[in-house]
């Protein structure tokens, strides 16, 4: 009989875990995704690039901050309202929602080698 109520204790256990997977799993920085592109514009005599910053997280990423150092020298003026770097920091202006990523320009000699200091899930 104790047999059986283990058996059972553990069936249970297991569907419950089964039944909740990845809403357990928690998000952070490292489901941030950034993709970086050529245009094919020159700007100021700097090629000019396409960022957009993704999540894999189900959950909406707020607060999320950048390491972006060499952005504040960009030709093409960055869209404030999505994006604003703060000596050497991104600060975006927008969550970022799967499905939906924050995509701005700029323009500079290199590509920018984007780091996520800070991410937050909002679910």
């Amino acid at each position: 009989m104790a047999n059986a109520a283990a058996l059972i204790f553990l069936v249970a256990a297991l569907l419950c875990h089964m039944r909740t997977g990845d809403a357990q799993r928690s998000c952070g920085k490292s489901d941030i995704i950034f993709t970086v592109r050529k245009t094919g514009n020159v700007v100021g005599g700097q090629p000019e690039y396409v960022v957009a910053i993704r999540t894999s997280c189900s959950c909406p990423m707020k607060d999320v901050r950048v390491w972006c150092g060499g952005l504040e020298d960009s030709a093409v003026p960055l869209d404030a309202s999505k994006v604003e770097v703060d000596d050497g920091m991104c600060v975006l202006k927008q969550p970022v929602a799967k499905g939906s990523p924050v995509i701005f320009t700029y323009s500079c000699e290199v590509p920018v080698n984007f780091r996520v200091f800070n991410a937050a899930p909002d679910c």
